[in-house]
């Protein structure tokens, strides 16, 4: 609970801090690799599953408390309902009950998960964002999305809001 909250107080500082947010574009030469994660019904899940084989993936990572991660979760529902062929895992960064809560409020019908400090997401993700100063992106960098094709491999990775139509874009 208290890296939790650690987590999500410097998440804060961020968000206020001008939203110091670095658009940066993945390493075409990273992967994914295979992680556990839990759903906000706490079902254990993994990359490795069937319900993962074989498709494109947008994982995304959003905070309830901010306008920019609102922002996000509209713009992941609309490229949802233009790409359903996509596999979202969207991870939110809060307690449980105000992810719950989160979701039902936003009208999201994508699949989300808990990203409350406690798995190694920070680590999975940590490698696959590079900044200018030679710094890694981790969950406290909300929002963000990597966008990784059927083999794992990363083609497209940013930092703050990324709209449906780019998205869209990017897939083709």
């Amino acid at each position: 609970m208290k890296q939790l909250m650690i987590s999500l107080s410097l998440a804060l500082v961020i968000a206020l801090a001008g939203l110091a947010v670095h658009h940066v574009t993945a390493d075409a030469t990273k992967r994914l690799p295979t992680f556990a994660m839990k759903d906000l019904e706490e079902v254990e899940h993994n990359l490795s599953d069937a319900e993962f084989k074989d498709k494109r993936l947008l994982i995304a990572g959003i905070g309830t408390w901010q306008q920019v991660s609102r922002d996000q979760a509209a713009e992941l529902e609309a490229f949802h309902k233009a790409h359903p062929d996509v596999e979202i895992i969207c991870f939110i960064a809060d307690d449980i009950t105000a992810a719950r809560d989160f979701v039902k409020t936003q009208g999201i019908t994508y699949k989300c998960y808990k990203a409350d400090g406690t798995a190694p997401i920070n680590a999975t993700f940590n490698r696959l964002f590079e900044t200018k100063k030679g710094k890694t992106l981790t969950l406290n960098q909300l929002p963000f999305v990597v966008l990784a094709g059927k083999d794992r491999s990363v083609y497209f990775a940013e930092t703050g809001v990324v709209k449906a139509v780019r998205l869209g874009e990017v897939l083709k």
